[in-house]
């Protein structure tokens, strides 16, 4: 697939970004090559379901996210991305605010979902770090450099990036970090990740869809609008684009057309215009504050949006545009860190894309719509915003609780049997020494 190497990390980014510009890239790809990097590539993060965790959920099943104690909801889980690996260690990329603060302090053990449906057992997962960020930042399994906690004012300190590792004797794709300068506004990018249905009204009933035991992984596409130098931007969001994302998606790729991560979403717009109707995260008596405030979104006239985006204020792009960090700032930070850690600065080759490759097919629900009366306009391939959820069976999980009870359920026996043959390994130790006595002149 590609070779791995270390650099040491005073000449990653300068040498990285050599290796980076000197490889041909392979020619536009089309969503379906897009689809087949992202698939192999883009992982589900959620915390273990514990016995009190299923308990606290069930007891706000009704509407999770509307108790003012937990805003965001009970359990969030989020999107990721393999960027690199050592011997049998994979990292991913995503974002801080995957991991709460709650949850690392109490040590959930949390799971990583990759392609082929297994789920890698992350267990030491408190950084002892707290939040704010606190002590020297080290090679831990958790790699944070921002924070959530639902005790500091706007949730999110510090940049909202982490990297966390997995262990695994297998093959799993590396995606390819490339360099968001080489775009232009008015590109194409695509977002990878997935989506949580319980975040959603169902558009059928116009009601929270409570408890939804299936999950798919979603493929949107959409345009840059904006970017911003990384020192003027809110936690690291640097890169703007049309909102085609929903909850969940956080801390999947972005990639460019030629295949290159360019960006790690994890922001949604604060205003989505009509979409904002279908999230049930929102308070009522806010949704239509907000859609008073988001007609210019609702323009076909994409030159229109792009133009008025050029004098928007950093708060002004976060409530119109979904937004992700850049994958060149990325690299400065972990080069300015001292990090030595991998990463692949070669274009998806034929062989990983064609590994993948299927064809996706556009149901109505996944339709990209173009005009206000839904209408559709563009093919999908044509139209400049569009998503699709995926229905191959690399890209569902048909009961995501189930799945993580059961990555509970493996930890308790793991630790189980460690228990047992450690207190083997004692007993034998006694019985050793009791004969060494009985021998002993």
């Amino acid at each position: 697939m590609f070779s791995p190497f270390y650099i040491p990390s005073k000449l990653l980014f300068s040498i990285g970004f050599l290796v980076l510009f000197t490889n041909p890239a392979l020619a536009k790809l089309s969503i379906e090559e897009i689809n087949s990097v992202a698939r192999q590539t883009t992982v589900l993060i959620a915390p273990g379901l514990t016995d009190e965790f299923v308990t606290e959920l069930e007891a706000n099943r009704n509407n999770p996210l509307a108790k003012q104690s937990n805003p965001d909801g009970i359990w969030n889980p989020g999107s990721g991305v393999i960027i690199g690996r050592e011997s049998d260690t994979y990292y991913v990329l995503t974002v801080s605010h995957n991991f709460k603060q709650r949850y690392l302090e109490s040590n959930v053990p949390h799971g990583i979902r990759t392609s082929d449906g297994a789920v890698h057992l992350v267990v030491d997962v408190d950084d002892g770090r707290n939040c704010p960020l606190q002590a020297n930042l080290t090679i831990k399994q958790l790699i944070r450099l921002g924070c959530y906690s639902l005790n500091i004012p706007g949730r999110v300190a510090g940049t909202d990036l982490a990297i966390v590792s997995f262990q695994s004797n297998k093959d799993y794709a590396i995606a390819s970090l490339g360099d968001l300068q080489q775009t232009s506004i008015g590109d194409r990018v695509y977002i990878s990740g997935w989506p949580d249905p319980e975040k959603e009204k169902d558009p059928n009933t116009g009601k929270c869809r409570g408890k939804v035991t299936q999950r798919k992984r979603r493929l949107a596409w959409t345009t840059i609008t904006r970017t911003i130098a990384t020192d003027h931007s809110e936690n690291g969001y640097s890169l703007f684009y049309l909102d085609v994302t929903s909850p969940g998606m956080s801390g999947g790729p972005v990639f460019d057309r030629d295949g290159f991560v360019v960006g790690i979403h994890g922001r949604g717009s604060a205003d989505k215009g009509n979409i904002v109707r279908k999230n049930c995260s929102y308070d009522p008596k806010l949704v239509n504050n907000l859609l008073l405030a988001s007609r210019n979104l609702e323009s076909r006239d994409f030159g229109q949006i792009t133009q008025a985006a050029v004098s928007y204020t950093t708060p002004t792009l976060h409530n119109q545009f979904s937004s992700g960090q850049n994958a060149s700032s990325i690299l400065e930070t972990w080069n300015q860190l001292g990090l030595k850690l991998l990463f692949n600065f070669d274009p998806p080759s034929r062989d990983l894309i064609d590994s993948a490759l299927t064809n996706i097919v556009f149901s109505p629900d996944n339709l990209p719509r173009s005009s206000q009366d839904g209408a559709l306009e563009f093919s999908p391939e044509d139209d400049f915003v569009g998503k699709v959820d995926l229905d191959t069976p690399q890209d569902v999980i048909d009961d995501i609780y189930n799945l993580y009870i059961q990555l509970v359920k493996k930890l308790a026996e793991i630790k189980d049997e460690t228990q047992t043959i450690e207190e083997s390994n004692q007993n034998r130790l006694e019985e050793l020494r009791e004969l060494i006595e009985q021998i002993r002149p």
